[in-house]
């Protein structure tokens, strides 16, 4: 029996040295927000995405420069044979050999393409904005998913220990409503309401820890890291005083709203694009070749030509002004979905305001509604052990303290998940907004992919 105590004192110090090694290495939620800026898979792919949109604008401007090819050719030819000569009747045999070879070299500049090179450069220029807003639309999404992830994790953990405290409480309460019983203080029925109220705690507390883990797997999906222990969040960020501030710096900074804005631009510059194919194009093209050995040995033959060459559309069968419109059409399209995107950050603003005012008077009012609950429990209790109040006086005392803990809990975890949704609708919580401890991705970074040419202007007209 003594070892099997001496074992019991050596695992119960263990857990307790392992419970303090697991709160002073405590996840923060800036660890927790950086594990998620580095590692998540969908900001990544967005990442991806726009070093292939960065690649649409170097190939626009590619279309300025001139095309330059060469080509060389070699080849062995033999030939035997025999001719008849009728001048003097005889027959003559011929075997040869030769091995021709060829050079060339050709290059083609467009001069004029009725705008349409400007149109297209434009058109990529708007394109990458909009991609790059794009992903600072997708990293502020990532970012508030790690922060709600942690906050959930951080309410259901509180949630599970709440309400296994209940069932404890609960139990032992069972307990004394037993041994009253036996001696005749209180009824069966008192009994069996605190049995049926452990029940219901017992099926509350198997929710909650589903309810826990599901949470976690949450976590883990948006930081690719399982949750440890989650230490108590740093202080929300400033926020604005007033509604009216929120929308207006979110109208200006909000980059759902600024890539459909980008994307209108790149719509307009696919008109001037549609319309250059009315007009005439002009391009110069310049050869030379070199062939040797064609048609017999030592035969050299050189040539080079240069040529200027217009070209007017005349009739297309209606598909360049069909081309036109699709393009009007495609930008009313643009500019009606800068007017929704707008709407919906006037709607993502307002939600979030308002859901962050109404958790701040939840907490407060929670707040006063554990005391008061505390102080009246006590009470029943009291009365209850004197006669005064009954077993269910005390049960429905214990659940309304129940009741106004969680309620607590849920409300600290909304007031700060709604605080960083409001920064998210007014742009501001990306990782240098938030002044996260990381290395910032460079979205500019395919802008040094084009400074090897930095001065493309090689036709003025165009």
């Amino acid at each position: 029996m003594s070892r099997l105590k001496n074992l019991a004192l050596v695992l119960a110090a263990g857990a307790s040295a392992l419970a303090l090694a697991g709160a002073s290495q405590a996840q923060t939620l800036e660890e927790t927000l950086a594990l998620a800026y580095n590692s998540n898979p969908t900001l990544q792919a967005e990442r991806a995405r726009l070093r292939a949109t960065d690649e649409g604008r170097v190939q626009a401007r590619a279309a300025r420069l001139p095309t330059v090819s060469a080509s060389a050719s070699i080849s062995r030819n033999h030939s035997e044979g025999e001719s008849f000569s009728q001048v003097n009747n005889t027959t003559n045999s011929f075997d040869s050999d030769s091995t021709p070879k060829n050079y060339g070299l050709s290059a083609s500049q467009p001069i004029y393409r009725g705008g349409r090179i400007d149109g297209a450069i434009d058109q990529a220029t708007a394109v990458v904005m909009a991609g790059r807003e794009n992903l600072r639309a997708t990293e502020q999404t990532v970012l508030v998913s790690a922060v709600t992830a942690f906050m959930d994790v951080r309410r259901d953990s509180n949630v599970v220990e709440i309400r296994q405290n209940n069932v404890e409480v609960l139990a032992q309460q069972l307990r004394a409503a037993r041994d009253r019983f036996e001696v005749g203080e209180i009824t069966r029925t008192d009994v069996s309401q605190a049995e049926a109220r452990l029940s219901l705690a017992q099926t509350q507390l198997s929710a909650a820890q589903a309810q826990l883990a599901a949470s976690r797997a949450a976590y883990e999906r948006v930081t690719g890291q399982p949750a440890a222990s989650l230490s108590e969040p740093p202080a929300l960020p400033a926020l604005p005083d007033n509604l009216a501030d929120a929308a207006e710096y979110a109208f200006d900074n909000s980059p759902q709203l600024l890539a459909a804005r980008y994307s209108e631009e790149a719509a307009q510059h696919a008109i001037r694009i549609a319309r250059g194919a009315l007009r005439p194009e002009v391009s110069l093209t310049a050869s030379a070749s070199s062939a040797r050995d064609s048609s017999f040995s030592g035969d050299v033959r050189d040539s080079a030509s240069i040529m200027g060459q217009v070209s007017v559309p005349l009739f297309t069968g209606g598909l360049n002004r069909s081309r036109v419109r699709a393009a009007v059409a495609q930008e009313e399209q643009a500019r009606f979905q800068v007017r929704d995107a707008r709407r919906q950050v006037t709607e993502a603003v307002t939600n979030a305001w308002y859901s962050y005012v109404a958790s701040l008077a939840v907490i407060e009012s929670s707040r006063q509604a554990v005391r008061a609950n505390e102080i009246a429990l006590d009470g029943v209790q009291q009365e209850a052990f004197v006669g005064i109040r009954t077993t269910l006086d005390v049960l429905n005392a214990e659940q309304e303290l129940l009741e106004s803990r969680l309620t607590f809990v849920t409300a600290e975890r909304d007031s700060f998940v709604a605080g960083y949704r409001l920064l998210q609708a007014m742009g501001l919580a990306s990782a240098t907004s938030l002044g996260l401890d990381v290395e910032i991705y460079d979205a500019a970074a395919g802008d040094s992919r084009e400074s090897r040419f930095p001065n493309l202007d090689l036709t003025p007209w165009d």
